[in-house]
This record gives C-alpha cells, structure tokens and sequence, in this order.
C-alpha cells in the first residue's frame, strides 16, 4: 500500500494517521476509488469493504449480509449462483423506457361516414337519373366528386385514428407486460440473493463465532448480536482483505496489532 496525505507518502502494510489532522470516511472513499485524493495505491477492495472498510464507533452494520459478502472474498459459491446470474442477465436486457406512442388522432363519428355514404349515393342516383334523360349532369358529376372525395377522407382519417389507437394500445400493453416481468424478475432475484446470503452465512458461521472471540471487544451471547464495531472485525477477520482497512477505534492495542489480527493492511486514523 503507498498514501499520499498533504504532501507526505506513506508505504507498507501499516499506516498511523492518529497524528494528521485527516477523517477516516476520506481515506476509505479513496480506498474504494470514490476519491481521486487523498492518493492510495493499493488492491482492489473487495465488496466486504462496502459494509466493513471503515470501521468507527458511530457505525452500523448489516452483520449478515457483510459476513456473506466476506464468504464471496473467500471465494465460495452458492447453489443459487447460476440463476442468480440468470435473473442478472433477464434484468439487463430489459428495455424498461417508456415507449414513444404516436400522437393520437382524432376519431371520424360514425354519423359523419354515414351522412357522407348516403350523400354519395343521393348524388349517383341523381347521376344516373340525368343520364337516363340526356339532360346535363355536370354540376351532379361536380357534387359526386366532392362527395366521394370527402367521404375517402374521412374514411382514411378514421381508419387512421384505429390503427393509431391499436398501435398506442399495442406499446402501452408491452410495457406494463415489460414492467411486469420486470417486477417478477427482481422479486425472483431477491430471493435468491436472501437464500445465497443464508446459505453463505451458514456455512462461515462457525468460522465467525471464533473470529469473534479473536479480535478486542466484549464476546456476547450469540455471535450475531456483537457490537457493530466488535462485528466488523470479526468479519474482517474472516474475509480476504488485501486492500487497506481504515481503523478509527482504539480496540486493538497498536495498528500493528489489528493488522495482524485481521490479516489486512490498516489505516489507523
């Protein structure tokens, strides 16, 4: 591990920072790549860090989902990892945008294509009487197109507002099926995440339990009801922790001491 604090480079496994004047959450969010400073050259963090990379009296932890996260430092795996992967991949090859929907047109009223219909139809009549007689049917031919021409349009117009309505219908009803699945895949991932957590924590429970009598702190009745601080470097302790854990309790005697204790490189601040 190398750090850079106001101009001072620190390296080695080990760093005391109790005499800068320096908050430990800057040093962890610069661990975690959060921050571009303070500078830290150092492994990538595992996820365990999310719950356990600062470790500070005000905490709060998530025992059981840092102690899994700790499990999956180590390596180990889960009966529920493919489908988990699968969910993953459903999930993410969801298009779950709001889709673009055609402006909506008008309806024609029935009554208008009705009226236009019978207007055609009086005109042909007329047409076709005059016809009959030889008498001039210019005008009548004049009021048929007009009347036909019209009627297409309208026609077409109302033929267009259905097929705009269906197509607005059509996308709408995708989504919410979109959203659905959606909804079911993510309530399907969830649980499958709660039971690989179970399983998870199964199987490193023992494992914690003596991690929580190896590292400082008041040992309680079940592993699982210790102090956020003496809980957190239990699963430090169990975790794989190659990059720098950021220490702001006074549990251990030096920070010698916690980073031999935990296995991991320590910032003491």
């Amino acid at each position: 591990m190398k750090l850079r604090v106001a101009g001072t480079t620190y390296a080695g496994a080990v760093v005391d920072l109790r005499t800068r004047d320096i908050d430990g959450r800057i040093i962890a969010a610069s661990i975690r790549g959060q921050r571009r400073f303070p500078a830290v050259s150092c492994p990538e963090p595992p996820a365990v860090y999310a719950y356990t990379g600062h470790v500070h009296p005000s905490m709060g932890l998530r025992t059981r989902t840092a102690l899994a996260a700790a499990a999956r430092s180590r390596g180990y795996e889960t009966p529920q990892d493919d489908a988990i992967a699968e969910c993953r991949a459903q999930l993410a090859e969801l298009d779950c945008s709001p889709p673009e929907l055609p402006d909506p047109v008008d309806p024609v009223p029935e009554s208008t294509i009705d009226g236009l219909q019978e207007a055609v139809a009086t005109h042909r009549g007329r047409l076709t009487a005059r016809q009959a007689v030889g008498a001039d049917d210019e005008a009548v031919q004049a009021a048929l197109r007009d009347a036909a021409t019209e009627l297409s349009e309208r026609e077409t117009r109302r033929a267009a507002a259905r097929e705009t309505r269906e197509l607005r219908r059509e996308r709408a009803r995708a989504y919410r099926d979109t959203l659905e699945k959606q909804r079911r895949l993510a309530d399907e991932l969830a649980n499958l995440r709660r039971n690989a957590r179970a399983t998870l924590v199964d199987r490193c429970a023992d494992t914690f339990a003596r991690a929580i009598e190896a590292v400082p702190g008041p040992v309680p009745d079940s592993p699982f009801n210790a102090d956020p601080v003496t809980a957190a470097l239990a699963v430090l302790r169990v975790a794989r922790t190659p990059a720098p854990v950021v220490l702001g309790t006074d549990q251990f005697r030096s920070p010698t001491a916690a980073s031999d204790c935990l296995d991991a490189p320590v910032v003491r601040c």
